[in-house]
């Protein structure tokens, strides 16, 4: 059984970024959606009362960004394991079965969370590479949860702890960038404040996809470097 090296796909995540610069653009662009997202949450609910016209109008917003957020997120996963234009190419033909995936991961989460709260992390853990194997090996929906749950077997662990740091150290940085932002502007203009931090988030939210594709290159190959998948131009 193949051991995650945690380290490492820390560090290679690092190396993709600075190795293949061009992974930040749609990291950028994924970050800024959200950013917009928020920017309408604070513009419609100002008082933290939201009227129902408004709740759907939120909804279609999110519906909206979560659906294109998905597509240049998949384009990150594919950028950090082959070349620039091939990704946007294979990341919208993925599209569809990455869509359906996600729909499934997310209920199977639900499902699990209903149970109980242990049920529900297992399972987000355990099937987390679904993306990594669309993306980088082709698989359909079903086979890709199937190799997620296979490769994790005995690296959920390592799986959560590498989730766990990338998670706290990101919201360590933005929860800093948000209170030097908040002392320069004495707490107004939030709203501004979100965008100012996505391209701080984009180097993250890179950096994440980039070591989970090293993880998934570890635990399914072997291997421990991007560079020896002639993956870095």
């Amino acid at each position: 059984m193949r051991k995650l090296d945690i380290e490492i796909a820390l560090a290679e995540g690092f190396r993709t970024i600075f190795n293949k610069p061009a992974i930040l653009v749609p990291s950028f662009i994924s970050s800024l959606l959200f950013s917009y997202l928020f920017y309408q949450y604070v513009k419609l609910n100002p008082k933290g009362n939201i009227s129902p016209n408004e709740a759907i109008l939120l909804l279609k917003i999110t519906l909206a960004v979560v659906l294109v957020a998905i597509y240049f997120d998949s384009v990150v996963v594919r950028l950090a394991y082959s070349k620039s234009f091939e990704a946007f190419i294979f990341a919208l033909k993925k599209y569809p079965v990455v869509l359906i995936a996600t729909v499934i991961y997310v209920l199977l989460l639900a499902l699990g969370s209903i149970a109980l709260i242990i049920p529900g992390i297992y399972l987000a853990v355990r099937l987390y590479y679904f993306i990594d194997a669309i993306l980088i090996d082709g698989k359909g929906v079903i086979s890709s949860l199937k190799t997620s749950w296979r490769i994790a077997k005995g690296n959920w662990w390592a799986t959560f702890l590498l989730l766990i740091i990338i998670g706290l150290f990101s919201t360590l940085i933005n929860a800093l960038i948000s209170s030097a932002l908040s002392m320069v502007t004495f707490g107004k203009y939030v709203e501004v404040g979100v965008f100012v931090q996505a391209p701080i988030t984009a180097v993250f939210r890179a950096w994440s996809y980039s070591a989970f594709v090293n993880a998934y290159l570890q635990l399914k190959n072997g291997q421990t470097n991007l560079q020896n998948f002639n993956l870095i131009e």
